[in-house]
């Protein structure tokens, strides 16, 4: 049964003080106008996600965020194959859709962050567990959403949100908040092409005992 919980939790989420490091992300990189860089925030207030869009509480102003993972795989299941179903035994990927897309794979550069830690340790200090915001789908996103803008609200000192990817849990996953972000984000300026990790996308299907449609 997907959990209906809202906020407030049982008691506190804690902090997770997260080291200098490297992040990847599969992202929309428009090749006319240059818009949505690898180190770009949306503003738009436009999606369908887990944590956003967000908008204030106080003035309904957008929320800047940006999602990223810790590994290539990670960003490719968070994004690319996000809609896997499970079982994915028989489903076929359209890999020709991607590979036409404005889909790349970046990386970024941030700076130590403090993020609202909803790993495992995270969820169970504050009274929660993973299927509280993890085991829903997309029709109980705005629950969730409710979650990240209350934690938002009540953690001023929290620069996003870090847990383990519900897609891949061998990754971790971020989404930073871009009005909180103490220093810039760093474009690694290795923006490729999505067809350029085509092998990795195959190989993440067969792990998932899943495949690719045959070429036109």
């Amino acid at each position: 049964m997907v959990s209906r919980l809202k906020p407030p939790p049982q008691k506190p989420f804690p902090l997770l003080r997260v080291p200098c490091g490297i992040w990847y992300r599969v992202h929309d990189l428009d090749p006319r106008t240059g818009k949505y860089t690898a180190a770009a925030f949306n503003d738009s207030g436009r999606g369908n996600a887990r944590f956003s869009p967000l908008r204030r509480p106080d003035s309904g102003d957008v929320i800047p965020t940006i999602y990223a993972a810790s590994t290539m795989r990670g960003a490719i299941m968070e994004t690319v194959l996000h809609d896997v179903p499970v079982p994915a035994s028989g489903y076929i990927h359209d890999i020709e859709r991607d590979l036409v897309s404005n889909l790349h794979m970046s990386s970024i550069e941030v700076q130590e962050l403090r993020l609202v830690n909803l790993t495992s340790t995270g969820l169970r200090a504050a009274g929660l567990k993973h299927s509280d915001l993890f085991d829903d789908d997309k029709l109980d996103y705005p629950r969730t959403r409710e979650w990240a803008a209350w934690f938002w609200a009540q953690y001023p000192d929290a620069q996003g949100l870090v847990w383990v990817s519900k897609q891949d849990n061998q990754s971790k996953a971020v989404m930073l908040f871009g009005d909180r972000m103490s220093e810039p984000i760093a474009d690694l300026d290795s923006s490729s092409h999505i067809r350029d990790h085509e092998d990795l996308i195959i190989e993440l299907l067969v792990e998932m005992d899943a495949s690719v449609s045959p070429a036109a």
